[in-house]
């Protein structure tokens, strides 16, 4: 947790130098990806249970400035639907669930080349929104790092291939999706992890 959360932090101190040394050079990039992986493991009474997502496809906005030939900062959100496994103790009538990133970030280029790769990483939220109105959103600090690619189409177009982790930060034995009564999910852990790979169009201005 300390290193991905150190990593994190350095790729955006690496990328947030003086914006007066270089002329802004602005990119978005949509992004069609596929989120997987983020099941919960729970523990309540001393029994244990498994609350699993289901993977799906995601959909993001990648916003990138330049600071240098080497590195920019990033905004990225990331959003997809999924569907929650029930526990034996719990129920709802609608199982569906938006899990959104929000991130401010930056990468820094690590080889050049035909394919260059580039190290990425950023902070923000986490926001969860079950479906069942009877159940309550949660918002989470989280972090991102992975690696990514451009590939040059054009002199303003590039492909852009992105792989991600995300980390969400929890207290060890919370709760969430809570109604009046009970919570859907009891967390015995202190992150939960989701992984993402993505691919997108980069227009620069």
């Amino acid at each position: 947790m300390r290193i991905i959360f150190a990593i994190a932090c350095t790729l955006v101190s690496m990328s947030m130098p003086s914006i007066a040394k270089q002329p802004l050079n602005l990119e978005i990039t949509p992004l069609i990806g596929y989120r997987f992986s983020g099941d919960f493991d729970t523990t309540r009474d001393k029994v244990y249970n498994r609350i699993e997502l289901s993977d799906e496809t995601s959909y993001g906005l990648l916003t990138a400035w330049s600071f240098d030939r080497k590195r920019q900062g990033e905004f990225l959100i990331s959003y997809y639907d999924t569907d929650f496994s029930e526990s034996s103790d719990f129920s709802v009538s609608n199982t569906g669930l938006g899990i959104t990133y929000a991130h401010l970030g930056g990468n820094v280029q690590l080889s050049d080349g035909f394919v260059p790769i580039y190290a990425t990483g950023g902070f923000g939220l986490t926001h969860l929104a079950p479906k069942d109105e009877q159940l309550s959103d949660e918002t989470r600090f989280s972090v991102n790092i992975g690696l990514a690619s451009k590939i040059k189409l054009s002199e303003r177009v590039n492909l852009r291939l992105d792989s991600r982790v995300y980390g969400t930060f929890f207290n060890s034995d919370s709760a969430i999706f809570c109604d009046v009564e009970t919570c859907a999910i009891y967390i015995s852990s202190d992150i939960w992890f989701q992984a993402e790979v993505s691919i997108g169009i980069t227009y620069r201005f």
